[in-house]
């Protein structure tokens, strides 16, 4: 387990709304996809060896398989967007007389971009999957299934906020 991973979800929430600027809306961003993942998860298996949902079994243990991958990748983005915005940070402190230090920050700031991409990729995937369940799940799930929809669609759209703001750091180079 990770740093933000091994924590209380009290003590995340107390480092979520300190003055650090890490954790921030990033980890927040691949935790909400992980947390509609998990949704999905559950959804499939209250679903899974109900009678009225045998037909479409195959379907569904599929979209179990898919989401447990997705749920554990997006775990691991969280801790690795903390890592990546860290290091942007480091990068600008460095002096301004250091030669490296434009590189640095260019280096890091496009790996702190690759995160979100990441991040947003799956979680577009990871709605179609929620948006799936939602049609073919356990109908007394439908609200956690929509509630995965929708908070895989804000995952994506936060992660695109954060490869926008550090393209425009890096424009500003």
């Amino acid at each position: 387990m990770g740093v933000i991973n091994s924590k209380t979800l009290k003590q995340f929430q107390k480092e979520l709304g300190s003055k650090n600027p890490t954790p921030g809306g990033g980890v927040v961003a691949a935790l909400s996809g992980a947390f509609a993942a998990s949704l999905v998860e559950m959804v499939c298996n209250l679903t899974l060896g109900k009678e009225k949902y045998e037909k479409n079994k195959k379907d569904i243990i599929r979209i179990h398989k898919n989401v447990v991958e997705l749920k554990e990748k997006l775990t691991k983005l969280a801790e690795e967007d903390k890592k990546a915005y860290d290091k942007v940070l480091i990068a600008y402190r460095l002096p301004s007389t250091d030669k490296k230090r434009k590189q640095e920050i260019t280096k890091t700031l496009k790996y702190a971009i690759e995160v979100p991409m990441e991040v947003r990729k799956i979680s577009q995937s990871l709605e179609k999957l929620a948006y799936r369940i939602s049609k073919i799940g356990n109908k007394n799930a439908i609200s956690d299934a929509k509630t995965a929809i929708y908070l895989a669609h804000a995952a994506g759209k936060s992660a695109l906020e954060n490869i926008k703001i550090n393209k425009q750091a890096l424009v500003k180079l």
